[in-house]
C-alpha cells in the first residue's frame, strides 16, 4: 500500500511539473458582455468574432467605447440577447508563460430587447394618417441592422442614421444624435425620419405600435423583411 501511494504521489508531482502552475496575473477586472458577437477587426479584412465589452457601470451601447477581447473566457457562455456584467481574472502558466482569463462571476445580466426592431420597417399610420399622404408624399421606411444597432431611413434624397443605444421590453431608452447626408434636396421638406420613435411601444406579430403614455396610437410600422 506505501508503495502504490509512494507511486501515486510521484505520477501527481510529475504531471504537476509538466503542466505548470498558474499564478493571477493583473487585477480583477469588470466589464459588460455585448448581447453581440461583433467582428475581431472592424475593417473587415479577417472573419474571426470578438466579445465586445463596455467598462461603464451601466450598460449603454457606444461604439467608440466598446473593446473588442477574444471568445474564449474560461468558464463563461456566451449568451445572445443579453446584457452580462462578469468578473474575471487573468492567470499565467508559470512554465508556459501562457495568459488564461476566468470567469470569477457574473455579478448583474439583463435582456437586451434590440432584436424587437431589428429588420425593414414600412410606416403604415403617423398621427391618425394613413402614408403616403402630403406629410410624406413618398410613404416612409426605417431600418435597424442586426447587431450594429443603427437606425436608418430615407427621404428619396436624403439618407438618416442614427445609433440605438439601450431597449427596454417597450421603449428604446437611449440613442444617439441623428446625422444626415445634408444634400441639398429642391422640393423636399423632410423633418420626421423616425415617426413615433421616443414613444412607447408594443410588438405584435409584424406590427410595430407606438403609443403616447396615455395609450393613444402615434404611429404603426409594419415589418417588410
Amino acid at each position: 500500500m506505501k508503495k502504490n501511494a509512494y507511486l501515486l504521489l510521484i505520477i501527481f508531482v510529475l504531471t504537476v511539473s509538466c503542466q505548470g502552475l498558474e499564478e493571477p496575473f493583473g487585477e480583477l477586472e469588470t466589464f459588460w458582455v455585448y448581447s453581440y458577437p461583433i467582428p475581431c477587426d472592424p475593417t473587415g479584412t479577417t472573419q474571426t468574432t470578438c466579445l465586445g465589452i463596455s467598462r461603464s457601470d451601466e450598460f449603454d451601447f457606444n461604439w467608440s467605447v466598446l473593446e473588442r477581447i477574444p471568445l474564449e473566457i474560461e468558464g463563461f457562455t456566451f449568451k445572445p440577447f443579453y446584457l452580462q456584467k462578469i468578473q474575471v481574472q487573468r492567470f499565467k502558466n508559470i512554465n508556459s508563460k501562457k495568459i488564461t482569463t476566468k470567469l470569477v462571476r457574473i455579478l448583474e445580466e439583463e435582456r437586451d430587447y434590440y432584436d424587437l426592431l431589428e429588420g425593414n420597417w414600412k410606416v403604415k399610420r403617423y398621427l391618425g394618417e394613413d402614408l403616403p399622404n402630403p406629410s410624406f408624399p413618398d410613404g416612409q421606411t426605417v431600418m435597424f441592422l442586426q447587431g450594429v444597432r443603427i437606425a436608418g431611413s430615407s427621404d428619396g434624397c436624403n439618407g438618416y442614421s442614427m445609433l440605438i443605444n439601450k431597449v427596454s421590453p417597450n421603449k428604446i431608452i437611449s440613442y444617439g444624435n441623428p446625422w444626415s447626408t445634408q444634400r441639398a434636396c429642391p422640393g423636399k421638406q423632410f423633418i420626421i425620419p423616425y415617426p413615433g420613435i421616443t414613444e412607447r411601444f408594443k410588438r405584435e406579430g409584424n406590427l410595430l405600435i407606438f403609443h403616447n403614455d396615455l395609450g393613444g396610437e402615434v404611429a404603426v410600422w409594419e415589418k417588410i423583411n
